[in-house]
C-alpha cells in the first residue's frame, strides 16, 4: 500500500488520506474520531451505458441493456452465501446501485468494521457467475424492471431522454427492458466483470473512527484482484441537438405530466469543468424556480405552476441536461410560459443579492451533507470516480464568481436545444 497524500481540508474540517493499493485500487480514508459508526463505499466507473466495448484480448463485445445491473445482482448473491446475510450477521446495513456510468456498493456499521471490509472486498472481487445462477435471478430482476416501468415519473424521464438524445444509451433505464432481462447470459456478465472490474478502475472510500495505517494494512491484504487492462468502450457519435422536439405517450395518469429538457451540445468530461457546470446549472435553476423567486411567484399567480413543479440538472462526462417537470392540463400553455420565463431570466440575468444568498445556502447545505461517516465516504467515492479533489464542491462555492453564473444563465435555455415529453391520460402505449 502506498500513501500518496494527506490532505487537511480547512473548509470541510476533515483530514483525508489518499492511497493506492499494490494492485492499483485508489483509496480515500477520512478518520472521524468519536463517531460510533463507520462506512465504506466501493465503486467503479462502469454502468448500464457501457454495452459495447473491446476486451483486452481484442474481442469486440456487445451485451444487452441492463447487463451492469444484472451483474450487480449476481455479486450480491456471493459465492457460497448471500452478501446481505453476511452483513446482517455483522449488524451492518448494506446496499449497492447501478447508474448509467457507475456501480457502487456500500455498508455502514457500528462495530466489526474490519470483518465488514473483508466481506465488501471479497464479494466485489470474487463473484461466481454461472448460467444456472443467472437464470435463477431472471424473475426477480424482471419484477424490479416492471415495477419501475409502471411508475409514471420514471417512464416520463426516459421518454424525455428519448426526445433529447439520438444514440446515447441513457435512453434506456439502468435495469434495461423486460426483453433484455430475458436474453442476458452468464457469458455477458462474465465479459462485463472481466472487462471493467479491474483494480485500476476501482475506488474505495472509508470514513470512521479508525487508525488509517491499520485500516490500510488490512485492506491491502484483501485487495487481491490481479491487475489487467481495462476494456475499451466503443464511442457513439451524438448530434448536438435533440432528436425530437415533442414526444407524447399514453399512460395511466389522471392529468398530463409534462417534462421539459434543455440539453448541452456536448459533454465536458470529468473533473473540475463538469463539477463547475453542475453547480452553476443547479444554482440557476434555484434562482428561477425557488419559491422565493419573483418568476416562480408570477408563474404561480398565473396558474402555470403548482406544488407538482420540480427541476434539476443531471449530467456525466459526455452529456448533460436540465429537467423541468410538472402536472398541467394544457401542456403547450405550460411549455410556452416556462420558455418565456427562462428566456427573460437569461436576458436579464440573476441579481447579485439573490445569487449570493443562494450561493451561501448551497455552501451551507454542502457542509451539512458531510456530517456522518457514510456521507463523507460517499462524497469521497464520488470525487474519486469523477476525478475531483476531495470536497471540491466546497472549494468552488467558496470562491465562485458572479460573472460565471451570469454567463451560464445565458447559454442554458436555447429553444433549439429543448425537448418536451408528455404522458397523456389514457391506456398505456406499447
Amino acid at each position: 500500500m502506498k500513501i500518496l497524500q494527506t490532505l487537511q481540508h480547512p473548509l470541510a474540517g476533515e483530514t483525508v488520506v489518499l492511497a493506492e493499493s499494490a494492485h492499483g485500487v485508489r483509496l480515500a480514508l477520512c478518520p472521524t474520531p468519536g463517531f460510533s459508526a463507520a462506512s465504506a463505499h466501493f465503486g467503479l466507473r462502469f454502468g448500464s451505458a457501457d454495452t459495447r466495448f473491446r476486451m483486452p484480448d481484442g474481442r469486440q463485445v456487445e451485451v444487452p441493456d441492463g447487463s451492469a445491473h444484472y451483474l450487480e445482482h449476481k455479486l450480491f448473491e456471493g459465492r457460497e452465501e448471500k452478501v446481505f446475510d453476511r452483513f446482517g450477521r455483522l449488524g451492518a446495513s448494506f446496499n449497492g446501485g447501478t447508474g448509467f456510468h457507475a456501480t457502487t456498493y456500500h455498508f455502514e456499521s457500528s462495530g466489526h468494521f474490519e470483518p465488514c471490509l473483508e466481506v465488501l472486498t471479497d464479494f466485489v472481487q470474487h463473484p461466481l457467475i454461472t448460467q444456472e445462477r443467472v437464470d435463477k435471478e431472471r424473475g426477480i430482476i424482471e419484477q424490479e424492471v416492471r415495477m419501475y416501468d409502471d411508475h409514471p415519473a420514471y417512464r416520463g424521464i426516459f421518454l424525455l431522454h428519448q426526445a433529447l438524445y439520438h444514440n446515447l444509451p441513457i435512453q434506456v433505464s439502468p435495469g434495461g427492458r423486460v426483453a433484455d432481462v430475458h436474453v442476458i447470459t452468464a457469458a455477458d456478465l462474465q465479459s462485463c466483470f472481466d472487462g471493467f472490474y479491474r483494480p485500476q478502475d476501482m475506488c474505495l472510500s472509508l470514513a470512521g473512527d479508525f487508525d488509517p495505517e491499520q485500516v490500510l494494512h488490512f485492506v491491502d491484504q484483501h485487495l487481491d484482484l490481479p491487475p489487467r487492462e481495462v476494456a475499451e468502450r466503443t464511442p457513439l457519435s451524438e448530434p448536438g441537438k435533440p432528436q425530437h422536439a415533442w414526444l407524447e405517450e399514453s399512460f395511466p395518469v389522471s392529468r398530463p405530466q409534462v417534462y421539459i429538457g434543455f440539453r448541452e451540445p456536448a459533454g465536458v468530461g470529468l473533473g473540475a469543468p463538469r463539477m463547475e457546470r453542475r453547480i452553476l446549472s443547479s444554482l440557476i435553476l434555484d434562482l428561477i424556480f425557488d419559491r422565493s423567486s419573483e418568476i416562480h411567484e408570477q408563474l404561480y399567480r398565473d396558474g402555470i405552476v403548482d406544488d407538482s413543479l420540480s427541476c434539476y440538472w443531471t449530467d456525466d462526462a459526455s452529456w448533460g441536461h436540465v429537467v423541468i417537470q410538472a402536472v398541467h392540463d394544457e401542456p403547450k400553455v405550460f411549455v410556452d410560459a416556462i420558455q418565456q420565463a427562462l428566456t427573460r431570466f437569461a436576458a436579464d440575468g440573476p441579481s447579485r443579492e439573490d445569487a449570493e444568498r443562494l450561493r451561501r445556502a448551497a455552501y451551507g447545505a454542502s457542509v451539512s451533507s458531510l456530517q456522518t461517516p457514510s456521507a463523507l465516504a460517499s462524497s469521497l467515492l464520488r470525487g474519486m470516480m469523477d476525478d475531483d479533489q476531495p470536497f471540491a464542491t466546497l472549494d468552488f462555492l467558496a470562491q465562485m464568481d458572479f460573472e460565471q453564473l451570469s454567463a451560464r444563465a445565458r447559454e442554458m435555455f436555447g429553444e433549439e436545444r429543448r425537448a418536451v415529453a408528455i404522458l397523456q391520460p389514457g391506456e398505456r402505449s406499447e
